[in-house]
C-alpha cells in the first residue's frame, strides 16, 4: 500500500473505531484486503469489524443500495479476518484463567496489565481488545520466580530476559497451534526501564485496583487513573525503541479517558506532577485526541503543560533513542548499577538474542557479533 493510501486508510479506521459513521465508498478506492491488512498492523481487526456491523445496522435504511454494496463487501472481509482474532482471544482467556488459578492456589497476588485487563472493563466485549500475550505484575522478583516455576512445571518454557536492569520480567511460553505460541510476561516492576520502573509500587497500584470477575475471582487490573498513566509510560518506552503509535494503543487511552470523572482528572494531574510524568502523560493523551479528533478538558491540559516545563525528561524527545538511553543511565543511583546496566545492554542473554533475531540454533558469540554489526553498522564479509 502506498504511503498516502496507508495514511488515508489509518484515518478511516480511526473514524470507524471511535464510533463515527464510516465513509463506505472508501472501499471503492482501496480493496477490502488492503484495509484488513492495515487494521491487522494496527491491532484492531475485531474492533473494526464490530463497529462496522454496528454502523451498517444504523445506516441500512438511509444509505443507497450502491453504498450498501460497498459496506457488505468490507464487512465480510473484516468478519472473516476477525474470526481468527476471536479464536486467539478465547485461547488467551483460557490460559489467563489457568495462570490465575495457579496463583490462587499459591496465594500469589497479581495485577493484569495493559490489554489483558482493559479487555474486561474498558471494552464492550473482551475479544475486541487484541492481545498477543498476558501481562502480569507481581509484588517481587521472588514471587515472579515462584510463578515461573509453577508455569514450567505445567508445560511452559521459560526464557531469560536481557537483564534484570534492562527488563524487569520473566517470559514463559508454550506452543498452542501451528506456529503460534502464547506468552506470559511476568513483571515485578510496572515498566521495563529503570527510568520508570520505580514510579509506582505494587502496593499502591493494588490499593487502587479494580476487580475483573468475568475473568476470574482473583483477577484484578489497574484502576482507571493508573491504567491511563501506565499506557502513557508504555507508549514512551515504545517510542524510545522505534515503535510508533498503533491505533490499538491510542484507542486504549481514549477508552480509559472516557471513564474519567472530574475527580479522576484532578488525581491524574496531581499524580503526574508528583511522579514527574506530566510531559509523558500530556504527550500521549494529546496524540490520541488528535488521532480521534476528540476534545480534552483544557483546565487539566493547562495544568499538565505548566508542570511539564519543570520536568527533567523532555517528552518531545521520547523517540530519540540516544537521549532516552542517556536519561535511563542518569536515572540509576549508583556507579555500580550504571555499570551493570551498561553490561546488560551490551551483552544480553542468549534467550533474548535468539528472540530478537528469530533463531533458536545460533551460538551466543555469533549473535553478539550480529548485534555488534547492527549497532556499529559493520559490513558483512
Amino acid at each position: 500500500m502506498l504511503e498516502a493510501d496507508s495514511t488515508r486508510a489509518r484515518a478511516w479506521l480511526a473514524t470507524v473505531i471511535c464510533g463515527r459513521q464510516p465513509a463506505w465508498s472508501f472501499s471503492a478506492t482501496l480493496p477490502s484486503a488492503e484495509l484488513v491488512a492495515d487494521a491487522q498492523r494496527e491491532g484492531i481487526v475485531a474492533l473494526v469489524s464490530w463497529h462496522l456491523q454496528q454502523a451498517a445496522r444504523e445506516s441500512a435504511v438511509s444509505q443507497p443500495k450502491r453504498v450498501l454494496a460497498f459496506s457488505s463487501k468490507v464487512i465480510k472481509a473484516f468478519t472473516t479476518a476477525a474470526r481468527e482474532e476471536a479464536l486467539m482471544s478465547m485461547v488467551i482467556e483460557g490460559q489467563s484463567r489457568r495462570v490465575l488459578a495457579l496463583m490462587a492456589e499459591a496465594c500469589i497476588p497479581s495485577l493484569l496489565l495493559k490489554g489483558s485487563a482493559l479487555a474486561y472493563w474498558a471494552y464492550p466485549q473482551p475479544h475486541l481488545r487484541a492481545c498477543g500475550d498476558v501481562d502480569l505484575l507481581l509484588p517481587s522478583r521472588e514471587a515472579a520466580e515462584q510463578l515461573s516455576a509453577r508455569l514450567t512445571a505445567s508445560g511452559y518454557e521459560r526464557s531469560e530476559t536481557s537483564g534484570e536492569l534492562v527488563a524487569y520480567e520473566l517470559l514463559c511460553r508454550r506452543p498452542v497451534f501451528n506456529d503460534w505460541q502464547i506468552e506470559i510476561d511476568i513483571h515485578w516492576r510496572l515498566a521495563n526501564s529503570p527510568l520508570f520502573a520505580d514510579v509506582f509500587t505494587f502496593d499502591e497500584l493494588m490499593a487502587d485496583s479494580v476487580a475483573l470477575p468475568n475473568l476470574a475471582p482473583n483477577a484484578r487490573g489497574l484502576g482507571v487513573v493508573h491504567a491511563l498513566m501506565h499506557a502513557c509510560v508504555h507508549r514512551a518506552l515504545n517510542l524510545s525503541i522505534g515503535v510508533g503509535d498503533k491505533l490499538k494503543w491510542q484507542y486504549d487511552l481514549e477508552l480509559v479517558r472516557a471513564n474519567f470523572t472530574p475527580a479522576d482528572w484532578r488525581r491524574l494531574v496531581d499524580l503526574s506532577i508528583k511522579k514527574g510524568l506530566a510531559g509523558v502523560v500530556l504527550d500521549a493523551i494529546e496524540n490520541a485526541a488528535q488521532t480521534f479528533e476528540t476534545k480534552l478538558p483544557q483546565e487539566w491540559i493547562m495544568a499538565l503543560t505548566s508542570a511539564e516545563s519543570a520536568e527533567t525528561l523532555d517528552a518531545r524527545r521520547l523517540s530519540d533513542w540516544h537521549y532516552m538511553q542517556h536519561m535511563t543511565f542518569k536515572s540509576l543511583p549508583t556507579a555500580i548499577l550504571k555499570l551493570r546496566w551498561l553490561w546488560q545492554r551490551l551483552f544480553p542473554s542468549l534467550d533474548y538474542l535468539r528472540y530478537l533475531y528469530g533463531t533458536q540454533h545460533t551460538s551466543y558469540c555469533y549473535l553478539i557479533l550480529l548485534r555488534s554489526r547492527q549497532v556499529f553498522k559493520l559490513p558483512r564479509r
